[in-house]
């Protein structure tokens, strides 16, 4: 009997640590994505680097309790905007949009076929918050629908929905 508990202690502990080395991974590859993503709902370096901190801190404390995970990448992502959304409600303060450089602009079209220039950040602004998360996540961040459902911990297709309507949302912003 305490062969088998040894065991399983065993494998679990083997688990844990090959859910830290993706973690570490995780850290060091998708850093910019990480970043980018608490600095969207912090609006300032430094909460972003709390934000970033606070979100692996739970990741770690999580990892025993844990049967298994299938995507430790989605499930970091799920930690960290919940992880945002927390201390946002605890601020009671809007989540802010990031700042983007002058040469990040979005484009569009006008009756004369010219280019003009659209300040992304006020245009994001007017969007509500789950509006102006699913496209942050889609179009700057490069999740498909499915990773969003998971991030978000909704249904794909309350998911795709929502993009729909905030695509919408977005064009009558634009007009």
């Amino acid at each position: 009997m305490k062969e088998g508990i040894v065991f399983d202690k065993f494998m679990k502990k083997k688990q844990v640590n090959t859910y830290i080395k993706e973690l570490e991974s995780i850290a060091t590859n998708e850093y910019g994505k990480i970043f980018h993503i608490a600095y969207s709902y912090t609006h300032d370096k430094e909460e972003a680097l709390d934000l970033i901190q606070d979100s692996f801190q739970k990741a770690l404390n999580n990892l025993n309790g844990r049967k298994k995970i299938e995507n430790v990448s989605l499930w970091f992502y799920k930690i960290l905007v919940f992880t945002a959304v927390d201390k946002w409600r605890k601020q009671k303060r809007a989540p802010s949009i990031i700042q983007f450089d002058e040469q990040i602009s979005l484009f569009s079209f006008t009756d004369d076929k010219a280019f003009s220039k659209i300040d992304i950040h006020s245009i994001l602004k007017q969007l509500s918050s789950p509006a102006r998360e699913i496209i942050i996540l889609k179009f700057f961040e490069g999740f498909t629908l499915k990773d969003i459902a998971n991030i978000l911990d909704m249904n794909e297709n309350t998911v795709k929905t929502k993009m729909y309507r905030s695509l919408n949302e977005l064009r009558k912003a634009l007009e």
